[in-house]
């Protein structure tokens, strides 16, 4: 029988805190020692191991590869019991050739003969420690760095385990197993590495996700209309038994998705959602029959696409709604945008972020500043992370564009700048995954999201600091703000003709128009039939504008590549003021040569989209449109 405790580990600065302490529960810890471990975990194309609620592991080691047969399951808790079974061959056998006992017949008679074929692979990177009482060895501390690869799909975490030995007890574990939980405030992982790698195949044994208190929770937040109704949905719908791939098809979310909102709530549990949520939430009877949950489907969930403005609406509340509405789906894209599979989720999430910043702005005059201070630090450090890899995604984005109008031989011309510039990805996206994990980022998402759920902290009062009377209402404020983000880019008018206009007073113009522009979407609600047609004429400047800026800030890495052979010079330190060795790269010469050409082409053809904006049309349709307020 094995007994052994074993606890999720958030982060690898976790693991190398646990490397470099000397004691744990009173127990003295002894000299480290490193091994490395592969295992290949095996069943027949029926699984019949599995359904025989069994794992099989071949381990390769010095002397040979060790078989170990293990039972599934009797975890409580932290505690781990299974039934286990160790031969150790020469060489990887059928069955039918190992030696003759227990083990042998066992899988025989799961199997019934039918040869095992590999499931998946589990690499262990492990730091093994003794755990030490009056001279003897009680327990072995395992502090392991998993990789799994299973079906093409990679998982990777770290764990702590503590085995019990021969000259253990488990009330000697059970200390242990307190101070982990207590001092260290770790969770408790009910899952073997076997049953955690069997998620990725989507094969996991049938077991519950949720708790009867977890489950009443999460059908209560499952009525929610945002992001953490659709998380509660997905749990409730994983729990009911359906599998990664239908969770995902019902709520629309990939399923890799969802098995990351599994993983996260089998690392944190409710904690997985802001302490308000919580707090606020009624007290509710633990359910009667299950099988009222499981009798209600899973609706498909989407993310609302309206505000909920009111002309009469107060300012602040105005502010509040605009800025929950994009929160969550800030909050929705940040799952996908962790996968990566998809930069679209990473640019819908930065979009949101920027938004919000904008509406800071728009709204700043007519807010409480100290109030929005600290979300505003918080955003605008958010969309500096997300703008990171953002910007690197458009820039290799438009020079595939490129790239697919080349001939098959000159494919691979732009391979010496693909390099540079996919070690400066992999690098801001480090960056980006380790502020998702950070403890500022957490805090920010909680404390934002317990402000825009509370209409009263949002409240700004009537008065301004001299005493007097303030305008308060949307349909007061809204036309001030339209004109004054209206004249700002009809103050570029007058430097719209004539050649040669300048890049940097095009791109001070593109800023302009997308004030107008944000503002025009924000307030879209409670303006009239015609704000739909302006949004769509300034969202085609902005494009226009757009792409001019993109070509200016390529062409600028472009030629810092062929100077300094690197990805974004001004950021790259140098220990020479020259470069080593000129930088032979002719494919990259001919694409700053084409981006170059865009530089020139772009600004032509910008006065004939201008015309639109400045056209009488166009200011009538401003004008009916306000007049609905």
């Amino acid at each position: 029988m094995e007994v052994e405790a074993k606890f999720s580990l958030p982060d690898a600065e976790s693991l190398h805190r646990f490397q470099a302490a000397t004691q744990l529960a009173g127990f003295p810890l002894g000299k480290e020692r490193m091994e490395e471990i592969r295992d290949t975990y095996v069943d027949t194309r029926e699984r019949k191991i599995l359904a025989g609620k069994y794992a099989c592991r071949y381990r390769q080691e010095a002397d040979g590869v060790r078989v170990t047969l293990k039972g599934i399951g009797g975890a409580s808790g932290a505690i781990h019991k299974r039934q286990e079974m160790e031969i150790l061959l020469p060489a990887i056998q059928p069955a039918e050739e190992w030696p003759a006992g227990l083990l042998r017949q066992q899988v025989l008679q799961i199997t019934g003969g039918d040869p095992c074929l590999p499931l998946f692979e589990l690499h262990q990177t492990r730091v093994v420690r003794p755990v030490r009482w009056q001279g003897q060895t009680i327990a072995r501390l395992s502090l392991d760095d998993v990789h799994v690869m299973a079906g093409g799909k990679e998982q990777a975490y770290y764990e702590l385990e503590v085995e019990l030995t021969s000259q253990g007890n488990e009330e000697q574990l059970a200390r242990i197993v307190d101070c982990l939980e207590k001092k260290f405030k770790l969770r408790p992982e009910p899952l073997s590495k076997f049953e955690r790698a069997l998620a990725l195949l989507d094969l996991q044994p049938e077991q519950k996700l949720l708790g009867d208190q977890e489950r009443v929770s999460l059908t209560h937040l499952a009525e929610r209309e945002d992001w953490h109704g659709l998380r509660s949905r997905a749990l409730l719908a994983l729990d009911r038994g359906l599998t990664t791939e239908e969770t995902g098809r019902q709520l629309g979310r990939s399923k890799r998705t969802i098995r990351r909102w599994r993983g996260d709530f089998r690392r944190a549990g409710m904690g997985i959602f802001p302490a308000s949520i919580l707090e606020n939430m009624p007290a509710l009877e633990p359910l009667q029959d299950n099988a009222s949950v499981a009798s209600t489907p899973a609706p498909v969930i989407t993310l609302p696409d309206q505000v909920g403005l009111q002309p009469d609406d107060p300012i602040s509340e105005t502010m509040r709604k605009i800025m929950y509405f994009q929160f969550q789906h800030m909050l929705f894209h940040e799952a996908g945008t962790k996968l990566g599979e998809n930069i679209e989720e990473l640019h819908d999430m930065r979009v949101a972020t920027r938004r919000m910043r904008a509406a800071l702005q728009i709204f700043g005059d007519y807010l409480d500043e100290e109030t929005w201070a600290s979300f505003e630090k918080g955003l605008r450090r958010t969309g500096r992370v997300l703008g990171a890899g953002r910007d690197l995604d458009v820039f290799w984005e438009k020079t595939q564009r490129y790239l697919d109008t080349l001939p098959p031989e000159r494919q691979d011309e732009l391979a010496p700048l693909q390099a540079v510039w996919s070690t400066a990805r992999g690098q801001a996206r480090e960056r980006l995954l380790a502020y998702f994990e950070s403890k500022r980022y957490r805090k920010f998402k909680e404390s934002f999201s317990e402000f825009l759920e509370t209409p009263s902290k949002a409240a700004s009062p009537d008065l301004n600091g001299s005493g007097e009377i303030k305008p308060r209402r949307l349909r007061h404020i809204a036309p001030v703000i339209l004109y004054q983000r209206l004249a700002a880019m009809n103050a570029f008018e007058e430097w719209m003709s004539g050649p040669d206009i300048p890049l940097a007073r095009l791109h001070q113009l593109r800023i302009a128009s997308k004030g107008l522009r944000y503002s025009l979407e924000f307030l879209e609600e409670v303006l009239g039939a015609e704000a739909k047609g302006l949004i769509k004429e300034m969202k085609g400047l902005q494009d226009h504008l757009g792409d001019l800026q993109d070509a200016v800030v390529a062409s600028n890495l472009l030629r810092d590549f062929l100077t300094w052979g690197t990805w974004d010079h001004e950021k790259t330190p140098v220990a020479n003021p020259l470069p080593a060795a000129p930088v032979v790269a002719p494919g990259v010469a001919a694409y700053l040569a084409a981006r170059q050409a865009e530089l020139q082409a772009l600004p032509a053809s910008l006065p004939r989209t201008w015309k639109r904006i400045q056209s009488p049309q166009f200011k009538h349709n401003f004008i009916a449109a306000l007049s609905a307020l």
